[in-house]
């Protein structure tokens, strides 16, 4: 029997995969627990229509991301810092503050998207947002006092 199922499951299949599965796992386990429906031409276009507007959600996601890393690409970020003994920071500089700096010039970054060096003192780092796979945006940011 062909199935559509709901929910992945170990060893049978992921979210919206079309399988067969012996009847009596279907009906008595299956469909049961709504973990799967029948593959009937109505549940197969409703699958079918539920793969394509993912696919073009996920596509204009990935062009905002695009966008995002086009604007960010090569900017030089500056961050006020209070300073201590030689140039050193009391604390750090944290992906958080980066993450704030950059929605100011209206760049909206993630702050578990930036990859920076651990930044203790004043100077210029280079840093890296990874937006999607394939899609980043490196930049500098310079700490002053």
């Amino acid at each position: 029997m062909q199935v559509i199922l709901l929910q992945d499951i170990k060893g049978t299949g992921k979210k919206g995969d079309v399988v067969n599965v012996s009847d009596g796992y279907a009906r008595n386990f299956l469909f049961k627990k709504s973990l799967a429906k029948p593959a009937n031409s109505t549940n197969l276009n409703e699958n079918k229509q539920a793969k394509l507007a993912q696919a073009y959600h996920k596509q204009v996601e990935r062009d905002a991301f695009q966008e995002e890393a086009t604007k960010l690409k090569g900017k030089n970020i500056t961050i006020k810092a209070r300073i201590g003994e030689n140039g050193k920071l009391f604390g750090s500089i944290t992906n958080k503050e980066i993450a704030e700096k950059l929605a100011e010039i209206g760049i909206k970054v993630e702050k578990r998207m930036i990859n920076i060096p651990n930044i203790k003192l004043v100077g210029k780092y280079n840093a890296k947002a990874r937006f999607a796979e394939g899609i980043e945006a490196k930049f500098t940011v310079t700490v002053i006092s």
